[in-house]
């Protein structure tokens, strides 16, 4: 089922532009979840435990051993190209921030940075706060219009959900970006790889096509990937390769990828971006041409900082879509403030057994 909130043309955005970063139906969808009876008690985040901070996200990879021929193996070695435009990041957060008797309380923020003549610039928006209970859930499935069927049903319904509403965030602003910016390389948090019911295809295909008609490039960089070679992750590949370089390693991962559900949007590369740094997953639009995606990461590294492999564009929008400790209680006491949410810790009887060795991250 396609999703009509989904396939509005989004906006264009300033430079110094927060309001249109946010659509307008995640802001319906956040407010009507919020709805709630005053004076409901939840079970707030532990800030206490660093590990309850960590982000919720998703990986759409599949799981695929890889044969690659010596030939396929073969790097090729990458020089800075001395042309430079402007590099474009985009990146979505989302956390827990605590428990209701009726569901659960988490948070989306988006953020997007730019370099440009050598500046630094940013925007971001939210956080839009989102209370997941059954009725709620139910709605916002309704009206993202997807079908109530779930899948991965070892995944928590809340997280489920979380992740479906931080794709619609994510793909809006990067549809946003892409309207916005001309001739300007795209970077994206992830892969190019689509097809599943929290990550559908026509979204991405959208975003890709209004980059080629504004003169983009888009590249996604996966920080981590289920890709593997005799076992080992495929990053693994430049490790003993002493410069920065591309392994092109499309061809074999389309001869193990199912034809179907999952498309390959992206050519994808092992790339390394600095003689001494890490390694990553790079997928470049499939519809540019090869020689134009390996010129495109040539100019990347000499448009933007890339210490320790990384462009310094996309660090940055993680960290400026990154929740703190501190942004977690602002969101609490907010909740309390306007919604009547008191925080009202639910017992814990491994806490109250074991006191401060109860820790969660434990074997039972």
């Amino acid at each position: 089922m396609t999703s009509t909130l989904l396939n509005q043309p989004p906006p264009q955005i300033g430079l110094d532009d927060t309001s249109n970063l946010l659509p307008a139906f995640l802001v319906r969808l956040s407010n009507e979840s919020l709805d709630i009876k005053p004076n409901t008690e939840y079970d707030p985040l532990d800030i206490s435990l660093p590990q309850n901070l960590i982000e919720t996200g998703s990986d759409h990879d599949l799981s695929i051993s890889l044969e690659l021929s010596k030939s396929e193996a073969e790097p090729i070695l990458l020089e800075t190209w001395t042309s430079r435009c402007t590099v474009v990041a985009v990146d979505v957060s989302s956390i827990r921030i605590g428990e209701t008797s009726a569901g659960t309380l988490c948070a989306l923020r988006g953020a997007v940075v730019w370099r440009k003549s050598g500046e630094y610039g940013y925007t971001r928006c939210g956080p839009l706060i989102f209370h997941l209970t059954d009725a709620t859930i139910h709605s916002i499935f309704q009206r993202l219009g997807f079908s109530s069927a779930l899948s991965a049903p070892d995944i928590p319904l809340a997280n489920r959900v979380l992740g479906r509403l931080r794709n619609a965030l994510e793909r809006w602003i990067q549809s946003s970006v892409c309207q916005s910016f001309k001739d300007s390389l795209i970077l994206l948090d992830g892969s190019l790889t689509a097809g599943t019911p929290d990550n559908p295809v026509k979204p991405i295909e959208s975003m890709l096509d209004t980059a080629r008609r504004n003169q983009d490039m888009v590249l996604a960089i996966s920080k981590s990937t289920k890709l593997r070679l005799m076992g080992n992750d495929i990053t693994q590949l430049t490790e003993h390769i002493n410069s920065a370089c591309l392994i092109d390693v499309d061809s074999a991962v389309r001869r193990s990828f199912p034809s179907y559900p999952m498309q390959l949007l992206g050519r994808i590369f092992v790339a390394k971006l600095l003689q001494k740094g890490f390694s990553f997953r790079l997928d470049v639009d499939r519809e540019i041409d090869r020689d134009t995606a390996i010129a495109s990461i040539r100019r990347l590294m000499g448009s933007d900082i890339v210490s320790q492999g990384y462009p310094e564009t996309l660090r940055l929008a993680h960290i400026l879509s990154t929740f703190t400790a501190n942004e977690v209680i602002g969101i609490q006491s907010f909740l309390h403030g306007r919604h009547g949410l008191r925080a009202e810790p639910s017992f814990n009887l491994r806490r109250s057994l074991f006191g401060p060795y109860g820790s969660s991250w434990e074997a039972s």
